[in-house]
């Protein structure tokens, strides 16, 4: 019986952990337009007394901006969600806790409730990754084509405003931003250098660069942007080979876990009928 409680206990947790990564698929959605909306657990957390306290790297406005999460929440507002989420799990930690019983209760508990306090920071920071991989996905699509624009007399201001045009979001929303801000008579490399902050992406860092340099020296940047633009796809293809090897590990624990077991169960039912009626018959 406790085995069984605990066996629920498991998956209840690995259910809030399989919760927890689908949520940086929100910020994914939200890169083809509206922001996404704040979780259930603001909500909850807006009606709940809890007043708790943030923990040494707390969800920050910079961290909001990297999310692309700064136009729906606050500090204030993730404060909320902390306290309905402390709520909610320290809730069903609590069953678990009551259930099991003993240290492993208490341990099981506990751990739902930790869980629930660091789930804003978990939340917005995984959000804020996933956010950083799409912009860099399509960086060298957007470097080609600046590259290429420039190559054909195209002002660099021009070709940024064309190339938001054409890649995906979230880089799309960046660049627009960028565009908007030389609209306004800002300084190209100080928004080039925002948007690096904002998305996280080495090829808006070294985009930065390449026309601080360009403007200083006079370097012909086209070619430089190019040049970027084929590193951008060979980090690419490591760390999707990275991925890979780091996968291949996992693949054979469940196949020798799982699949062989499965595989050899027939034949060990097989072998123990075999052997029971043999036993019968002497």
């Amino acid at each position: 019986m406790t085995g069984s409680l605990l066996l629920l206990a498991l998956a209840g947790a690995l259910g809030a952990l399989a919760a927890w990564q689908r949520e940086p698929r929100l910020a994914a959605r939200a890169t083809a337009g509206a922001a996404p909306r704040p979780p259930a657990l603001a909500s909850l957390g807006r009606r709940l007394p809890l007043r708790l306290p943030r923990p040494p790297a707390a969800v920050d406005a910079a961290a909001l901006r990297r999310a692309g999460l700064a136009e729906r929440l606050s500090p204030v507002r993730v404060d909320e969600l902390r306290g309905g989420a402390v709520a909610v799990f320290a809730g069903t930690g609590l069953v678990a806790a009551v259930l099991l019983g003993g240290i492993i209760g208490s341990l099981a508990g506990a751990g739902m409730a930790v869980f629930g306090w660091l789930y804003p920071e978990l939340w917005v920071r995984s959000a804020a990754r996933r956010r950083s991989e799409l912009a860099e996905r399509a960086a060298p699509v957007a470097l080609d084509l600046v590259a290429a624009s420039v190559a054909a007399g195209v002002a660099i201001d021009a070709a940024l405003t064309a190339a938001a045009g054409a890649v995906g979001s979230p880089l799309r929303e960046e660049l627009d931003r960028v565009s908007a801000g030389l609209e306004v008579g800002r300084r190209r490399v100080e928004l080039l250098r925002e948007l690096a902050e904002r998305t996280g992406s080495p090829s808006m860092e070294r985009l930065a660069a390449a026309l601080r340099i360009s403007d200083r020296l006079g370097v012909p940047l086209a070619e430089e942007l190019r040049l970027q633009a084929d590193r951008a796809r060979a980090e690419q293809t490591r760390r999707v080979q990275e991925r890979a090897a780091r996968a291949t590990p996992r693949i054979l624990l469940v196949v020798v876990f799982a699949l062989v077991p499965a595989a050899l169960l027939p034949v060990i039912v097989a072998v123990a009928l075999t052997a029971a009626d043999a036993v019968r018959l002497l």
